[in-house]
């Protein structure tokens, strides 16, 4: 694992590069400074990364933030990654990838990508100098002798070695599971969750995962965890199978000197619906984020009667939850599938991105603050 000192001087030499090699693009235009946030929910920004503002996305899904500060999102209908500086300035173009889904990053910041297929997708930032345009795309691994299972949500943990949610609706009733890979991108197996079940520990159509190392990452020797959270669609009509537990938070404990996973099973509360495990909390759940403080931030793509909402949701620590963005449509505070988020991990100033999938953009919420 690249020591914290390290990693520091490799992102002090990519910002470096930036300023002597990399290539002029031509940026959208950024709207002015965002108004006074007075209180304490969240406030969308004026900057919308959408085309009204110059930007061309098409059905962006996942949105990263890696441990160089700079922004990754998927941008699905185009079939690419795009980096960006954390106010959405361009900073380059993948090579093509088909439909990617999502990303993550490891320790040498190189990135790798997943888009529902048996394929996992790698891109080597920093031997190209972070010009992701010059950058390869690489398939690093291929399930060949598993041509139906599709790669939904990618996370890295312990650096370099990283979780994969899996799902194969051609296996009856269906395949839900959570895939554990070495750092030279070797398949270690499933993880130890029940497929198919109906309550904690148990994985039914996941969507998406995100390791705990994210809480720490590029703070803090405890990045080292096994421990992750994922999301899931928690429903499989033609075998009638539910799942009412979709976002569920996978610790460790110490059992004969190992480290083993576990169920977190603390995030419920009263009143029931405003914790992270009510049952009847999100519909569709599509991305996790955390920040320092171990916040958590789910998006939720809503259901189409309009029971559930689209939007994102921010949990504490214990699961109670604080805040929520919620709304159907195109306007300010209105979503439309939206299948990514992530956070700035610092809590103070902290931005989150929202990627709005059916509308085609990015949005920014601050938080505010009494003062």
């Amino acid at each position: 694992m690249i020591k914290l000192s390290k990693l520091f001087f490799l992102c002090f030499t990519v910002f470096a590069l930036f300023q002597c090699k990399h290539e002029t693009l031509s940026l959208p235009n950024i709207p002015p400074d965002e108004p006074k946030i007075v209180g304490n929910e969240y406030i969308q920004l004026n900057t919308k990364f959408d085309k009204e503002s110059g930007y061309n996305f098409k059905a962006p899904g996942d949105i990263y933030i890696g441990a160089d500060n700079f922004l990754y999102l998927a941008d699905t209908g185009n079939d690419r990654i795009v980096m960006m500086d954390l106010g959405g300035s361009i900073m380059g173009y993948s090579k093509p990838i088909p439909h990617p889904e999502a990303i993550t990053q490891n320790d040498s910041l190189a990135l790798l990508i997943v888009n529902k297929t048996n394929r996992i997708y790698k891109i080597d930032l920093v031997k190209h100098q972070h010009q992701i345009n010059q950058a390869t795309v690489e398939v690093v691994f291929e399930m060949s002798s598993e041509p139906t299972r599709q790669f939904t949500g990618i996370s890295v943990h312990n650096g370099f070695e990283y979780y994969v949610t899996v799902v194969d609706s051609t296996v009856s009733p269906v395949l839900s599971q959570i895939y554990d890979f070495y750092g030279n991108n070797v398949w270690k197996g499933p993880l130890p969750l029940y497929s198919n079940g109906s309550g904690l520990f148990s994985a039914l159509i996941p969507t998406g995962i995100t390791s705990l190392r994210e809480q720490y990452l590029d703070i803090s020797s405890k990045e080292n965890t096994l421990g992750f959270i994922f999301c899931q669609s928690g429903s499989y009509p033609p075998a009638n199978l539910f799942n009412y537990y979709k976002v569920q938070y996978i610790t460790t404990t110490l059992f004969e000197g190992q480290e083993v996973l576990t169920p977190k099973t603390d995030l419920s509360g009263t009143p029931e619906e405003n914790y992270l495990y009510y049952f009847n909390k999100f519909y569709l759940p599509e991305d996790v984020a955390l920040d320092y403080s171990g916040n958590i931030f789910v998006v939720d793509a809503g259901s189409p009667d309009g029971e559930h909402l689209p939007g994102f949701y921010r949990f504490g620590p214990t699961g109670q939850q604080q805040q929520a963005v919620v709304g159907y449509g195109s306007g300010d505070y209105q979503f439309k599938t939206p299948k990514g988020i992530a956070v700035t991990r610092n809590s103070d100033n902290q931005t989150v991105y929202v990627s709005d999938t059916g509308n085609n953009r990015i949005l920014q919420f601050k938080l505010s603050r009494d003062l």
